[in-house]
């Protein structure tokens, strides 16, 4: 099998974050075989805590509308509205050829891809009072070819990952991809305060006020509740090759899409 084959379906053509890495040992004078292989790593680390948040009818709108149509390549898209949220999208690949290089094709020792990715959201305090969240991604990244990776948040604490990572060698015997994710979230509060609050905002910390020797509650109006909503629509039609998206609304999501991809050559020829 043609590793141009196995792999064609990302296309290739990088155009956004790309860190690349090969290592190729030249065969000795004589010698049928030599370690040759690639490897490509993503190691990604997201924090987030003793955050304090708080929101008195205050909108959060995140969205995609009629973009990225017809893209190609490597593309990520991050958009956040909000506060406090850790978006990222990441590409490693990794790439050895000896027969490029040398003029002559060598066994080679392996082609490694690894993600590890870890996501901890802890100890952070939000409220909302009335707050609508929306997320959404409209109309958009239809037809789109290669490695797409769509974060769009809407909200607190929202913490979203794409990773990929590639590794190719075309003598490579053996290939390894691995996938490693941690997302924690603890100790974290949420209010979304969905009852009356007082139409005098000063009166908040003293609910009744004294008129002839008598208390009286001060006077309360009905508020919006807190509404999150996340969406996706007339979108990623006709796409091809590997398409990660998170969408959220609200507070303290983890989200992660990883892809990792270990090719050789000659892993693929029955022995």
């Amino acid at each position: 099998m043609k590793l141009s084959v196995l792999l064609s379906p990302l296309a290739f053509a990088l155009a956004a974050v790309l860190a690349t890495s090969a290592h190729a040992t030249q065969p000795s004078s004589g010698a049928s075989s030599n370690a040759s292989g690639a490897t490509a790593k993503i190691s990604d680390t997201q924090l987030n805590f003793g955050n304090r948040v708080t929101n008195h009818e205050t909108k959060n709108n995140a969205s995609v509308d009629g973009s990225l149509r017809n893209a190609s390549g490597n593309v990520g898209v991050n958009v956040a509205a909000g506060d406090n949220n850790q978006q990222a999208n990441a590409a490693a690949i990794a790439t050895a050829d000896t027969a490029f290089v040398f003029g002559v094709a060598v066994a080679g020792s392996g082609a490694n891809a690894t993600t590890g990715v870890e996501q901890r959201a802890y100890s952070n305090n939000l409220t909302n009072y009335g707050n609508p969240n929306n997320a959404s991604v409209n109309n958009s990244a239809n037809g789109a070819t290669g490695n797409l990776g769509v974060n769009v948040a809407a909200g607190n604490y929202n913490q979203q990952k794409n990773d990929t990572t590639i590794a190719s060698s075309e003598t490579a015997y053996v290939a390894n991809a691995s996938a490693t994710v941690l997302q924690a979230s603890n100790g974290n509060v949420t209010d979304n305060n969905q009852g009356t609050v007082f139409e005098d905002e000063s009166a908040l910390a003293m609910q009744t006020s004294s008129y002839g020797g008598s208390w009286w509650p001060q006077p309360q109006q009905e508020k919006t509740p807190s509404v999150n909503n996340a969406s996706l629509s007339g979108s990623l039609a006709g796409v091809s090759g590997n398409v990660g998206v998170n969408i959220a609304a609200g507070g303290g999501n983890q989200q992660s899409n990883s892809l990792t991809i270990a090719a050789g050559c000659n892993a693929c020829v029955a022995r």
